[in-house]
């Protein structure tokens, strides 16, 4: 089954949220499995990137904007030689869930519970996003 999950991290350079079509292998699954299947996708995503990663592309006059307005104009090029470890980005993807540090919304409905049960074909949209822990300076 196949689901839109929007992605938001909370911070100045990405003022979007990006809409993703995610594969699911059950259409109900826990909180945990969710976010490992997530990872996955996301983790083979990337390495299929990386290795593509030395056709270089024009970018359009949009997207430079879009781009600018993020702070950063790049080709979305990835520099990086090593290869994600699936096993420890699933772990820290579910610590982070733990932790608060990421927020998972089934439509308007937050996630609390990892052993919570989800049915995926009655949600039409799930979202996540990386909160952002705000620090000031004592000095």
């Amino acid at each position: 089954m196949e689901l839109n999950v929007n992605v938001k991290s909370v911070s100045g350079k990405k003022n979007k949220i990006t809409t993703i079509p995610i594969p699911y292998s059950q259409d109900k699954m826990t909180v945990r499995e969710l976010i490992e299947e997530t990872v996955l996708y996301c983790v083979n995503d990337y390495n299929k990137r990386k290795e593509n990663g030395d056709l270089l592309r024009a970018l359009l006059p949009q997207e430079i904007e879009d781009k600018a307005a993020g702070g950063k104009i790049s080709f979305g090029m990835i520099y990086g030689e090593k290869d994600v470890d699936l096993k420890k980005a699933t772990n820290d993807a579910v610590q982070a869930f733990s932790d608060g540090v990421v927020a998972v919304f089934a439509d308007e409905r937050r996630i609390k519970k990892l052993d919570e049960v989800l049915k995926l074909t009655e949600i039409q949209n799930l979202t996540l996003i990386k909160l952002v822990m705000l620090a000031g300076r004592i000095w």
